[in-house]
């Protein structure tokens, strides 16, 4: 059987999730078409769905599956690349939802690790990852290193190392760390590695990385394209300058919450 392949490198929104303002908050689907529209005119091609901030650990399975199955069709609708985030939920419910992401033939799929038998070490990371690849085995599958939130700390090059040798369709990870060593110790040209911190953009892409998931790409995508568009060119005066601009955003976006 063998593994879809997985080209997109470049700028993913990490799309956020609209509740209706009724008794039982509930999701509000028919937005989804219009975001995907206002992504795609901004120039993001490519949407990670019901992540950290899609708030996708808040929502139970059915509602995950729609999510998804809205995003898909919204996808097709104005080509673009589509991951989907399957994690912090009971194994079993992991395990639906990726058979049901193979189903909809998503793009890719992002998980995070478990979240209460926290995995002490690579090679149990490794292991649950095994387990959750044998209900997605056609589809492109990627780790969700956050650990501020997740609490698993571990070390993502041996990580990579050892999982690309057990998990045939394992491609990299969304790497949402400060922890630039040790990302760009990640990188090879054969891997997917996605940057999920805003404020720190310029200087992985400086590093080497070429991929990111970023919170204000839904909000603000202009800085993000034009920072990476500066350092493809050589500009990092202008660069460093719209980072800056960014990274002022971030702050006081943050002023009355606690993470981003």
């Amino acid at each position: 059987m063998s593994v879809r392949a997985f080209n997109f490198r470049g700028l993913m929104a990490p799309t956020f999730t609209a509740f209706k303002d009724d008794s039982s908050q509930s999701v509000n689907y028919e937005v989804i078409d219009p975001y995907a529209k206002w992504l795609k005119d901004k120039g993001i091609n490519a949407v990670l769905v019901n992540g950290t901030s899609g708030e996708g650990m808040s929502l139970n399975v059915a509602e995950r599956k729609a999510t998804a199955e809205e995003w898909q069709k919204a996808c097709k609708k104005y080509e673009m690349t589509l991951m989907v985030q399957i994690g912090g939920a009971p194994f079993v419910d992991v395990a639906e939802l990726a058979k049901h992401a193979e189903q909809l033939e998503v793009d890719a799929i992002l998980c995070l690790p478990e979240l209460y038998f926290k995995p002490k070490n690579e090679k149990d990371l490794v292991e649950y990852f095994k387990n959750v690849a044998k209900y997605c085995p056609r589809t492109p599958l990627l780790y969700y290193h956050i650990p501020s939130f997740s609490g698993v700390d571990l070390s993502m090059p041996k990580f990579l190392d050892l999982a690309e040798k057990e998990i045939k369709n394992f491609i990299g990870i969304k790497y949402t760390s400060g922890d630039l060593a040790q990302g760009s110790a990640c990188l090879k040209d054969n891997r997917f590695i996605f940057l999920g911190a805003d404020t720190i953009l310029c200087g992985a892409l400086a590093q080497g990385f070429d991929s990111s998931i970023m919170t204000t790409l839904n909000i603000y995508p202009e800085f993000a394209i034009e920072i990476l568009e500066s350092m493809k060119k050589g500009d990092i005066v202008n660069a460093r300058k719209k980072q800056k601009e960014l990274s002022e955003i971030v702050e006081r976006i943050l002023q009355d919450g606690e993470d981003f």
